[in-house]
């Protein structure tokens, strides 16, 4: 194996059972201990009886609730699941956690920042666009109050859950994976399509299941592959926290999975155009990362 981002698994235990107890410990953590908040949650709007609030058992949603408190809720479970990889790594693997990210010593911190910011240009742009296509799908729900509470919240929560995910599935497995082949397409497929499964309980999907469950397939294919082709997280981590936080603080859709009282809130999603939209975003993503310093260095 000469990838250096899948080969750094190598430094830790590897044992087979070591990764079925680690896979056990942060699923138990996420689906298990990660869904108390969210219960607790429920409980208590459920009990006031004199609140107009309440939660709907069969929506799994919350009907009359500032958007805010589900949002903590559903978010609270990642941390969850963050401490259980974290014990996973730390203590089931003896690896350090950083080896998630990076081979390196440290993480470049400029580089996830810079990956936000150019991931939030290209989704600015493809908003915009789709804003002039359909403009009666877009609704102004901003709200300043709820706004100036929320932003400092996302940007804990959202950025934490993307990383998690990053963490988990394009680090702990994909290096997990990878230690049994010398194939980098085989870590990359196959945690690609864990990756999307999950995703596709996500009410969003009801507007088109294939062309969602594709755009999530196809996400996950670009964040494996830009974090082998980089070999770091970094990048697959900005791209994630960037999307999402877009998502939540800016353009959001009235049935997401994380409702969020962000600035416009999209009525409909049209699935044609979020696929297609999408590989534009990942396009540009990747040509600036990648093809333009290429370029550059061409051109000296």
């Amino acid at each position: 194996m000469i990838d250096k981002f899948l080969a750094i698994a190598q430094t830790g235990k590897n044992e087979w059972w070591r990764y079925l107890l680690g896979i056990l410990l942060t699923f138990f953590s996420w689906q298990v201990v990660g869904v108390v908040p969210f219960i607790l949650l429920a409980v208590f709007i459920q009990s006031d009886s004199s609140a107009e609030s309440k939660f709907n058992p069969q929506t799994s949603k919350f009907e009359g609730v500032e958007p805010i408190f589900p949002y903590i809720g559903l978010n609270l479970a990642f941390v969850c699941f963050l401490i259980g990889l974290y014990i996973a790594v730390r203590f089931i693997h003896q690896r350090r956690f950083i080896t998630l990210v990076t081979p390196s010593n440290k993480i470049n911190w400029s580089r996830i920042l810079q990956g936000i910011g150019v991931w939030w240009i290209l989704a600015t742009l493809i908003s915009v666009i789709e804003s002039i296509i359909s403009p009666e799908n877009y609704q102004l729900t901003f709200n300043l109050g709820s706004f100036l509470i929320f932003v400092p919240i996302a940007l804990v929560l959202t950025s934490l859950q993307a990383s998690t995910e990053e963490l988990f599935f394009r680090g702990y497995l994909m290096q997990g994976i990878g230690l049994t082949t010398r194939k980098a397409i085989i870590p990359i497929v196959g945690t690609s399509i864990l990756f999307m499964l999950p995703h596709l309980l996500n009410p969003e999907v009801k507007a088109g299941f294939y062309l969602l469950a594709t755009y999530y397939l196809l996400l996950a294919l670009f964040l494996a592959f830009i974090t082998v082709k980089d070999n770091s997280l970094e990048l697959a981590l900005a791209a994630h926290i960037g999307n999402n936080l877009f998502a939540v603080l800016f353009v959001n859709y009235t049935d997401s999975a994380l409702p969020s009282p962000s600035v416009f809130t999209i009525q409909k999603i049209d699935p044609v155009y979020n696929l297609v939209s999408s590989l534009v975003v990942f396009a540009g993503f990747y040509w600036f990362f990648f093809i333009r310093k290429t370029s550059e260095r061409r051109s000296n």
